[in-house]
């Protein structure tokens, strides 16, 4: 009787779609009917190439990081 109780505590709901999705839904077609297809396209866009940028900006954040981290050294020595 208690495993069972226990079971039943840990399913929280039973929603077929979970809510986050359905909002992300929702903002999508609300932009589609807003903006048109260039809405489409920058998601597009924005979902293949954020990635990319992601890697690029990390990069280039690194890259300073050690230009400061030298301009320092070289500064106070």
């Amino acid at each position: 009787m208690i495993r069972t109780e226990k079971n039943m505590k840990h399913r929280s709901s039973y929603l077929p779609i979970s809510i986050k999705l359905a909002v992300k839904i929702a903002l999508v077609v609300l932009g589609f009917s807003v903006w048109g297809t260039g809405f489409l396209w920058v998601l597009v866009g924005v979902y293949f190439l954020l990635p990319l940028l992601r890697g690029i900006l990390s990069c280039l954040v690194a890259l300073l990081a050690v230009i400061a981290f030298l301009f320092i050294l070289l500064t106070f020595l």
